[in-house]
């Protein structure tokens, strides 16, 4: 019996704890994308303090639509959870309501009783009344046993009454949480109307421009086709590489070759482990452009193609290598310098860097800095390019990264 209680207890105590978690995880989310929308927006005051709406202008426009989306959509959550609470606790109030009545109704009984047999004369007339000594016993501890229960009656219903004014107070708490969440609520919906209609107007005012967005992204596809040429040949080579040595430790030492192939697979096997966990490179940022194919914003009928992604951030915000492994390269395309490091199987790209404080051949560490964002050709906004690479294919690194908390 006592195991039963027990596993009652903890079910109890499992079904309270679910109750609250979801709560506490939508506040936290809720709290993640406010900071990216209050980062975004600094950015995006930068750029138009330039004087000069550009595309990196409307991308970052783009990414704070995104986050104030996802905001209001929290809050709707949020509100959804605190009613579901308030319709509980109503409940319980109620149910509290009908137990102090009821308590009420009893001690009124109780007290009746008790004033009519107030006197000490008629309860000793009624223990004397007794026909043995065993009844009268039986009557003086009944007696007794109902003044103690009078008593605890009395505190069971003061109890209550302070159980239910405690949970009218509790309501009144969430009901103003809930109001204050719905006020909120209201102004994100008209600061998202606002920035959908500068949304709007930036991608007019871009298109008086076509001819010059034509050339930069031109200018851009190039550096693209540049740097994914030169990762596709240190892959490859560094592939090649591995393969030859391992085959000259091999003629050497089996054990040795056998051991740097079991080294190689623990990186892979870690590095994979850590998929949706990853520390994003550049700790505070926003991702401007996503992996993969889609329309340019501005120009129709073009498909834009991003083998990795873009964070916007400041000029010389510190990059961190996101996972242990070994720097395989350092290049350069055109004005552009990038690194590639190697984790077993995996590669990551880090492109518009300066201030590089690692060389190739560093064995480096999961959140070691190995350098400062610089501001990408044709815009003077500080922007990292991250790609993920398995051997010849490529990755969505948004897919990898972890969101911040």
């Amino acid at each position: 019996m006592k195991h039963i209680y027990a596993i009652s207890l903890l079910v109890l105590w499992a079904t309270l704890l679910s109750a609250q978690n979801p709560r506490k995880n939508l506040e936290q989310q809720k709290k993640r994308v406010e900071a990216d929308i209050a980062y975004t927006n600094s950015l995006i005051a930068k750029t138009k303090s330039e004087q000069k709406v550009s595309l990196d202008n409307l991308n970052l426009i783009q990414a704070n639509l995104v986050s104030r989306r996802e905001y209001i959509g929290q809050m709707d959550k949020l509100l959804a959870n605190l009613s579901a609470e308030i319709v509980s606790q109503q409940q319980k109030i109620a149910t509290l309501y009908d137990e102090l009545a009821r308590l009420k109704e009893n001690y009124a009984k109780m007290l009746n009783f008790a004033y009519r047999n107030r006197l000490p004369y008629t309860q000793l007339m009624y223990v004397l009344g007794s026909e043995d000594f065993s009844q009268a016993y039986r009557r003086i501890v009944y007696l007794k046993a109902y003044s103690s229960h009078r008593i605890n009656h009395a505190k069971s219903l003061a109890r209550q009454s302070d159980t239910l004014k405690s949970s009218l107070s509790a309501l009144q708490v969430k009901k103003a949480e809930q109001q204050l969440l719905f006020n909120q609520k209201t102004i994100e919906a008209l600061a998202l109307d606002a920035e959908e209609k500068e949304y709007q107007l930036t991608i007019q005012t871009l298109k008086t421009r076509e001819k010059e967005l034509l050339r930069d992204l031109e200018a851009k596809k190039k550096q693209a086709q540049q740097l994914n040429k030169q990762v596709q040949n240190a892959i490859a080579e560094e592939t090649r590489r591995e393969e030859v040595r391992r085959r000259e430790i091999e003629k050497k030492n089996k054990e040795m070759a056998a051991k740097a192939l079991a080294d190689e697979r623990t990186l892979t096997l870690k590095f994979e482990d850590q998929r949706g966990k990853l520390p994003v490179p550049v700790a505070q940022s926003v991702v401007v452009t996503h992996f993969g194919d889609y329309n340019h914003p501005v120009l129709k009928g073009i498909k834009v193609t991003s083998n990795g992604i873009d964070l916007s951030t400041t000029e010389g915000a510190v990059v961190s290598v996101v996972a242990d492994g070994v720097v395989r390269r350092i290049f350069t395309t055109g004005s552009v310098t990038s690194m590639l490091i190697q984790h077993g199987q995996y590669y990551t790209v880090y492109t518009h860097l300066n201030g590089i404080t690692a060389r190739v051949g560093d064995i480096v560490s999961a959140g070691q800095p190995i350098g400062l964002v610089t501001s990408a050709p044709n815009s003077n906004r500080a922007i990292l390019h991250f790609e993920l690479w398995k051997q010849a294919a490529k990755h969505n690194p948004e897919e990898w990264l972890s969101k911040r908390k």
